[in-house]
């Protein structure tokens, strides 16, 4: 179940930068696929406010991924916390459907990482005593 838990975190770091990537780089190309609603005019003038929050997803994802390098279990959960109450705001103020597209795995993984224990990793060696 440990290996679990890291899955998830994986998979929410891995959507972070997904969304980074889209937002920094792809944004024009792929606006309208997205959310049909969006205009080419509309996407050519938010190029810059999407590069910039796609920065934030990075951030949110190396935060994980660091996390995850140095076991540190705070940085994973307060990456996915905000992960979480980013998807919560966005459910609340462009669509309810965020949630589910990208708030769910951070979910779970923030879950997991609150209820399994990870195992303990340290040797354990027989002492001999000479007499």
């Amino acid at each position: 179940m440990a290996r679990v838990k890291k899955i998830f975190a994986i998979l929410a770091a891995i959507e972070c930068f997904v969304i980074m990537l889209l937002e920094m780089f792809f944004w024009e190309q792929v606006g309208m696929k997205i959310n049909p609603a969006m205009t080419v005019e509309f996407l050519t003038q938010t190029v810059t406010m999407a590069a910039n929050q796609g920065l934030y997803n990075g951030f949110l994802g190396l935060g994980i991924v660091l996390g995850l390098i140095r076991k540190n279990k705070e940085m994973i959960l307060f990456s996915l916390a905000c992960m979480i109450m980013a998807s919560i705001y966005g459910a609340y103020s462009v669509d309810y459907m965020i949630i589910f597209k990208q708030g769910i795995i951070p979910l779970i993984a923030l879950i997991l990482m609150l209820l399994v224990k990870d195992r303990k990793t340290t040797l354990h060696f027989r002492t001999f005593h000479f007499r």
